[in-house]
């Protein structure tokens, strides 16, 4: 019931049932295990929901915590709980240097399980180049963003729209920095793609 409050934007309520099955779930099993780690991190998805991002990095930590205790380290739910974390830290917008430094921590163990060309690791990549954009720092989001493409590229092939997502990526850093050949050239690249792959009408398109 909370995913389904939840997928349909009734917050409060999804939030009401979550709570109910971490006393269940707490009574039942105790707070050291991964289906507890499981509820908080739901809970903290629904908190970001509501924009209460404090109250999400409480409880992805608390999910963190027992999955730390309870799995390997390099374990992929460890990974992924460091990899939410920064994506708050990110949206929060004033820590970014701690958005950074978890999206490293996931990707560290993304790259043990997976090797450097798994569309994960490229999705890490991506989403570091969009810190460092924040941060004014586009040299950096531009090798992170080439990175991200070249896995994609080779994974995805050269017409999928998370290949022309890049391309966009890319565009717009090139364009920050003055550089307009570049951009343009790979907007249009990104605008072929989108063009093949996506409806006239979408947003993309447009």
């Amino acid at each position: 019931m909370a995913v389904v409050y939840s997928d349909n934007g009734e917050v409060d309520k999804a939030l009401e049932y979550y709570r109910r099955s971490q006393s269940i779930s707490l009574d039942i099993f105790g707070d050291g295990t991964s289906h507890v780690a499981n509820i908080y991190n739901n809970m903290s998805n629904v908190y970001s929901q509501k924009g209460e991002l404090d109250k999400s990095l409480e409880y992805h930590n608390k999910s963190l915590t027992i999955k730390l205790k309870s799995l390997a380290k390099n374990h992929p739910d460890v990974a992924l709980s460091y990899h939410n974390i920064a994506k708050v830290y990110n949206v929060k917008g004033d820590q970014l240097d701690r958005a950074l430094k978890y999206y490293n921590e996931s990707l560290t163990i993304k790259l043990n399980i997976f090797g450097k060309n798994h569309h994960e690791v490229a999705s890490i990549y991506n989403n570091m180049g969009v810190v460092y954009k924040e941060k004014y720092e586009l040299d950096k989001a531009i090798d992170l963003y080439n990175r991200s493409l070249g896995i994609n590229l080779n994974t995805l092939g050269e017409n999928d729209v998370i290949v022309g997502m890049c391309y966009t990526h890319l565009s717009e850093n090139y364009a920050i920095k003055g550089q307009s050949d570049k951009a343009c050239e790979h907007h249009m690249k990104a605008r072929s793609i989108y063009t093949e792959k996506l409806c006239e009408k979408h947003l993309f398109v447009a």
